[in-house]
């Protein structure tokens, strides 16, 4: 697992002896979707489970933790557990924030503690950098952004993208005890929906927040729209209740008898009206 470009895919094929096929050179992510291949390591059959970039072009971050989490759902279900898991990363990136940072985490909550053990977090891309710009990036790595999952039983390793480096690496795995991680516990044992577990709402809990701030901005809109409305109401019908007001005692002149029935009757009816008016609720389009 890792992000696009991190040489998960090379890998593979390094291990397998299966040239560069399946191996992305471009800016896309080659890999799209969950790929198995099977290779002997020390008399051991091993199968490799190749996985899509975290960060893919062509797929969003929810629908990549989708195919692996139903892969590993599924795998789990058959009575199928992981010798290890490997986290690809180019120690020729010169800095670990946004996308990356949040992949990272999504990871660690994938796994769970219990599997931390079984990781094996790889670095790639080493020809790319000085060895001692790339020393200095591994040791904050080890030291600040990975600490806590060293802290919980994971190792780091050194990749030269050699077939030697790869099946050195798949060696120290094929003797490793097997077991499930946390996302497989959580959807098989206890029937939770993706979004319902510990990697799922470390990915959604961003979009969670974008959805509720849009809320809440969207409901303010709405108030400012209906009281100002009810403003405009107030200013088109202050004028004429004024000038009404302004000619009441006119109207209250004793002039006929008929004319005494119809003043109040022609006041109250415009009073009426004006508050049916501030009560009807605006329209607002958006």
């Amino acid at each position: 697992m890792g992000p696009t470009g991190a040489g998960k895919s090379s890998f593979v094929a390094q291990a397998t002896n299966s040239g560069d096929e399946g191996v992305g050179h471009g800016l896309f992510t080659h890999t799209s979707e969950i790929k198995a291949s099977r290779c002997i390591i020390g008399g051991s059959n091993v199968v490799l489970v190749d996985t899509p970039g975290s960060d893919a072009t062509k797929k969003s971050d929810l629908q990549i933790l989708e195919l692996i989490s139903d892969w590993l759902n599924k795998s789990y279900k058959m009575g199928t557990l992981l010798s290890g898991i490997l986290y690809f990363h180019r120690i020729s990136d010169n800095r670990m924030a946004g996308t990356p940072l949040k992949n990272l985490r999504v990871f660690q909550k994938l796994c769970g503690k219990k599997a931390m053990s079984q990781v094996i977090l790889v670095t790639t891309m080493w020809d790319e950098v000085e060895e001692s710009v790339g020393n200095e990036r591994l040791e904050e790595l080890e030291g600040n952004y990975w600490k806590v999952m060293i802290a919980q039983g994971s190792t780091t390793y050194r990749y030269s993208n050699t077939p030697a480096s790869s099946r050195q690496l798949l060696s120290q795995l094929v003797k490793k005890k097997r077991c499930e991680v946390r996302l497989q516990k959580q959807m098989a044992d206890k029937a939770m929906e993706l979004r319902e577990t510990d990697a799922g709402r470390e990915l959604s809990s961003p979009l969670d927040q974008i959805a509720e701030k849009r809320a809440e901005i969207t409901a303010r809109r709405h108030q400012a729209g209906e009281q100002a409305a009810a403003d405009n109401l107030r200013k088109q019908y202050s004028a004429p209740k004024a000038k009404l007001d302004e000619a009441s005692p006119q109207m209250q002149a004793p002039k006929s008898a008929s004319v005494k029935r119809s003043v109040p009757l022609t006041r109250k009816a415009f009073r009426v009206c004006y508050h049916l008016l501030l009560s009807v609720p605006p329209f607002i389009f958006c």
